[in-house]
């Protein structure tokens, strides 16, 4: 296990922390708000995260827009592009809330460097994202990648440059229930 203590283990770790891209794109942009912005269909961004110790995944999430109806998969992945975990296909419940989904085993992640994967299988979808990323260069500042027609996200990743605005608000938690 890690050197750190549990108990000082954040609950949640996101998009928008200080471990993902947000910070970095902040710099860029200058000004971060929650909106919900119109997905792609089929397209998975991949959002880089740093994850300074081992870190138990009881949960994964992401934040539902003002319109639902459509099925998204949440993963996470290598650096080479490998998929370490996925949700698989998942039904959106809930608007402009996050959505929570366990994971049959929950798993540890050990320190190091990854991508969180988002996609969704059709356009209509609204998703809850950060209005940070108004540029393809903000994006690529940030470390974005991303696929296009990648749902249900792939064993292996196709990185490609970033070219759509959005971050979406996603992550990881070590709690079992709550918030």
């Amino acid at each position: 296990m890690s050197d750190w203590p549990d108990d000082q283990l954040p609950l949640f770790l996101s998009t928008f922390s200080s471990y993902g891209p947000l910070p970095v794109i902040r710099l860029a942009q200058g000004s971060t708000q929650a909106v919900s912005i119109t997905w792609s269909a089929n397209r998975a961004v991949y959002m880089p995260m740093i994850i300074p110790w081992e870190y138990p995944v009881k949960r994964v999430w992401w934040c539902n827009g003002s319109v639902i109806g459509n099925n998204v998969d949440f993963g996470i992945y290598s650096p080479s592009g490998a998929r370490l975990y996925s949700t698989g296909s998942t039904a959106q419940v809930g608007t402009s809330v996050p959505q929570y989904v366990t994971p049959s085993v929950p798993f540890v992640l050990p320190a190091g460097m990854y991508y969180f994967a988002y996609a969704c299988d059709t356009s209509n979808a609204n998703r809850a994202f950060g209005n940070v990323v108004t540029t393809a260069a903000n994006g690529a500042v940030g470390g974005l990648l991303s696929q296009a027609s990648a749902f249900a996200l792939p064993a292996t990743a196709t990185f490609a440059t970033y070219g759509t605005p959005g971050l979406e608000l996603c992550g990881i938690t070590r709690t079992e229930s709550g918030y």
